[in-house]
């Protein structure tokens, strides 16, 4: 344990970020461990000496009040969670900078076999000093609203498809026949009820449609929610030009991407939608054959592989694009996984240059 009066190891050489700021002002580190009911506070100064050690609630203006009353510049870092959001708006104003972190890039914290919250407010304190925390975006409002609205609509479309599938094993448990979307609509529930053998049985599959109407109304309630709020918003109806890109599909970059030129080149845009590519290398040579990567953000990743296929089928450039890669012998999966980076960087592109949608812009490769 951290005790008032030890030094933590004070390292200069090499930190990205040094303790000092421009005009040889000191800058104090204050390493957060947050939890729900409390968190653990350490502040140092540029000599690595604890200037404020303390155990507080985790309460917004609690924490604005102690943390801005430690004197002179100073740097909070903490390691991403879910109140990541919370802190970087509750301390924007009373620190020169806030650091949400990625927890696992710190390894010196997670591999502590006497870890405790003293010990990793001190870890974090000293990686800080060196210039080794990796910081996390954390977007500001609205877009942490939007991404928890957008979540919650695939969640309750997710818990939709359950249902159907559970009412669809329940009829082929009985030898119930049915044809596609038939046994969802009024006249093919009634004869799926009359056709079950047993009041039980009759009982499960009323309770599963009911729960698949609730499912489908809080869906509707969801999307007509957000497409008021998205009314009044030109970019997202500019994006909905782009062939394949639908009303969920343009908020969805809108929420997740919030600036395009946040990112340092086109393949940081590409990793952080989960469509960059892996590639081994050894003696700075290339290793086997590059593979799709399963890094990035998984919701971003996915409505991009949607929107790609709709656009695969439609009669524009990127329609073309992707079938003159499937004549050169292009597996359907690889097609698909370019056409949806060319509609990340098309739209991103649109989303700069303040543009709608040409298709004359979008490059289809030449057969030969």
């Amino acid at each position: 344990m951290v005790k008032d009066g030890d030094i933590l190891p004070r390292y200069n050489g090499g930190c990205d970020k040094p303790a000092v700021q421009e005009g040889g002002i000191p800058v104090k580190i204050v390493s957060l461990d947050v939890h729900t009911e409390a968190s653990q506070l350490l502040a140092v100064n540029e000599d690595g000496e604890i200037v404020l050690e303390m155990k507080l609630a985790t309460e917004a203006e609690l924490l604005r009040t102690v943390i801005g009353g430690i004197p002179g510049p100073k740097r909070v870092v903490f390691e991403e969670g879910p109140l990541s959001g919370m802190l970087m708006d509750a301390l924007a104003d009373v620190a020169d900078e806030v650091i949400s972190c990625d927890p696992t890039q710190n390894p010196t914290i997670a591999r502590d076999e006497n870890s405790n919250d003293e010990r990793d407010t001190a870890h974090l304190a000293t990686l800080a000093h060196l210039g080794q925390v990796h910081p996390v975006y954390v977007p500001p409002e609205p877009y942490r609203t939007w991404r928890s609205l957008l979540i919650h609509d695939r969640r309750l479309e997710r818990w939709t498809t359950s249902t159907k599938n559970a009412i669809k094993a329940l009829c082929r448990r009985q030898g119930i026949r049915y044809r596609g979307q038939g046994i969802y609509e009024p006249e093919g529930r009634i004869r799926v009820v009359g056709e079950m053998k047993g009041g039980l049985l009759r009982w499960q599959v009323q309770s599963l449609y009911r729960q698949l109407d609730l499912f489908e109304r809080e869906r509707e309630r969801v999307q007509g929610r957000l497409r008021r709020e998205m009314r009044s918003r030109s970019l997202v109806a500019r994006l909905c030009t782009v062939p394949g890109v639908g009303f969920l599909t343009a908020a969805t970059l809108w929420a997740w991407i919030v600036d395009p030129g946040r990112f340092k080149s086109r393949n940081a845009l590409s990793a952080y939608a989960g469509l960059g590519l892996g590639q081994g290398a050894t003696a700075w040579k290339p290793i086997g054959r590059a593979k799709a990567s399963k890094r990035g953000q998984r919701q971003l990743k996915r409505i991009l592989i949607l929107a790609a296929n709709a656009a695969s089928r439609s009669h524009s450039a990127l329609g073309r694009r992707y079938q003159v890669h499937r004549d050169l012998g292009w597996e359907h999966s690889k097609a698909i996984r370019d056409l949806a980076r060319t509609l990340l960087r098309t739209v991103c592109a649109l989303w700069k240059m303040h543009q709608e949608y040409d298709d004359e812009q979008v490059t289809v490769p030449d057969r030969a």
